[in-house]
């Protein structure tokens, strides 16, 4: 594999990447700016209305566009303008740590001095209101960007085996990833001429380094031998702007990972946040207040549900089906109804009498067309509301608002080696794989999201996953 390259191809192509790079970057960029600002002109007009309404002082306009002003800078300095490459959960990350930043500094340099807010109870307001809605403005900005396709950094995949697949399709898949892979170059020739997710593979990898396309180089060959891989990445570091290298580290927890220097050593650290005694008690301590809270708050609609069970038909509204919690214990998952009473029988003899359905089900444990559920059941599994009983399960400790899916005895064989990570925390009411596809992915799918998510645990991926699932459900993806 030949990594040279040629100086002056390299030079004679730098200057176009250069335009096409701040070209996109910049509109980009304030285009995100202005929905944070609209998402600061919106909280400010909404507290000042509610002050007014009851009396109290109402916020300087100078004073917000100051802190504003300062909460921009300081999201810019963070990478969130326009915010390549960030996933969900690190993004959640900084947009909620810089904003209670800025109304943490705002409301000391009150008390210090007394004269850059003369009204705490609006200020505090007003930092919840851009928090909330700051985040769902951001996503719209960003997704108007994509749909007219004017969001993203381009960026060249070096390698095309199956790495570099993996890296190409997430990123097609996900463009508010922000990097938009537009060529991809392989060493191996029978490579030539395909593409990956429609991405074409342009020739051997000495073509992108004399003749560079983008900005950003991902490297997506983690197998190569270690020496090369030194040359390659240096060869390559050498031509783009902005390298990326996946290492040779599939399988191993990466959602914790944090780079540190031993003396010329680069090294690793992996953190095991579940290990973690303060992130357990954060963990349940956001279950216990969610799920008291929430309980309140959906009564009625619980009330509801379980009158609609009771008039469509016979038998208990809420059952008890037996599932495999922390530590390998078996607990009592409850469910409203959403089968008829005779439900086993009406399975064992669908079962015995299609052999189709009998493969799709050992598969699966569910079916897509079920004879056992009810008119209201059916209802209830689409929009998921047949899960709301297990808000009880929280309370009661057995289950998490986050966590793996809960499994029964005859799927442990199943997870194989993962079991023993999976059996580490409580199963969840939603998760990681009802998040991205639900009934839609396949069961090695299912497996595979829920050993990602018991190895990359942190809050903010559970608020991630709960913000997908409303996503989720409320599009009725993937439900049966």
């Amino acid at each position: 594999m030949s990594v040279e390259a040629p100086r002056q191809s390299v030079g004679a192509v730098r200057p176009i990447r250069h335009v096409a790079f701040g070209t996109w970057v910049l509109p980009q960029g304030l285009a995100l700016i202005g929905g944070d600002l609209l998402s600061g002109t919106a909280a400010h007009l909404l507290v000042n209305f509610f002050l007014f309404r009851f009396d109290l002082i109402t916020i300087s306009w100078k004073v917000t566009a100051a802190w504003l002003l300062l909460w921009l800078l300081w999201r810019a300095y963070q990478g969130l303008y326009p915010g390549y490459g960030q996933s969900p959960q690190n993004e959640l990350r900084r947009h909620t740590v810089s904003t209670l930043q800025i109304a943490l500094a705002q409301l000391a340099a009150a008390i210090a001095f007394q004269r850059f807010t003369i009204s705490t109870p609006g200020v505090l307001l007003e930092w919840f209101l851009i928090l909330v809605i700051g985040l769902p403005i951001r996503y719209g900005v960003r997704a108007l960007l994509i749909h007219f396709k004017v969001y993203g950094r381009p960026v060249s995949m070096i390698g095309a085996g199956e790495t570099a697949r993996t890296a190409v399709q997430h990123l097609v898949r996900h463009p508010s990833y922000g990097l938009r892979p537009i060529a991809a170059y392989d060493d191996n020739p029978s490579l030539h001429s395909t593409n990956i997710e429609g991405v074409p593979v342009l020739g051997d990898i000495s073509l992108a380094l004399s003749q560079p396309r983008t900005e950003q180089a991902i490297i997506g060959i983690p197998s190569a031998r270690a020496e090369m891989q030194q040359q390659l990445i240096n060869s390559v570091y050498a031509v783009y702007s902005i390298t990326w290298a996946v290492p040779d580290l599939m399988g191993v927890p990466n959602q914790a990972m944090q780079p540190h220097n031993i003396g010329t050593l680069a090294s690793l650290e992996i953190k095991n946040n579940l290990r973690s005694l303060r992130a357990r008690l954060v963990k349940r301590g956001i279950d216990l207040s969610a799920a008291l809270i929430g309980g309140i708050l959906i009564s009625p609609i619980l009330l509801l549900v379980a009158l609609a069970i009771r008039l469509d038909s016979p038998g208990p509204v809420v059952y008890r089906a037996r599932r495999i919690g922390r530590d390998g214990r078996a607990f009592d998952c409850f469910k409203f109804r959403s089968m008829h009473r005779d439900a086993e029988t009406k399975l064992k003899q669908l079962l015995d009498s299609d052999p189709t359905l009998k493969e799709e089900f050992e598969a699966t444990h569910k079916l897509k067309i079920d004879p056992r559920v009810t008119r209201v059941g059916n209802l209830l599994r689409k929009t998921s509301l047949d899960e709301l009983p297990q808000l009880g399960n929280v309370i009661l400790g057995t289950m998490s608002l986050v966590g793996p899916r809960p499994i029964v005895q005859a799927e442990i064989a199943k997870y194989g080696h993962i079991y023993s990570a999976y059996k580490q925390v409580r199963p969840g009411m939603t998760g990681y794989w009802q998040a991205n596809g639900r009934s839609d992915t396949s069961y090695e799918e299912r497996v595979a999201m829920d050993s990602f998510y018991v190895t990359n645990w942190t809050p903010w991926l559970d608020l991630v996953i709960l913000l997908q699932t409303v996503k989720v459900v409320l599009m009725g993806k993937g439900a049966y």
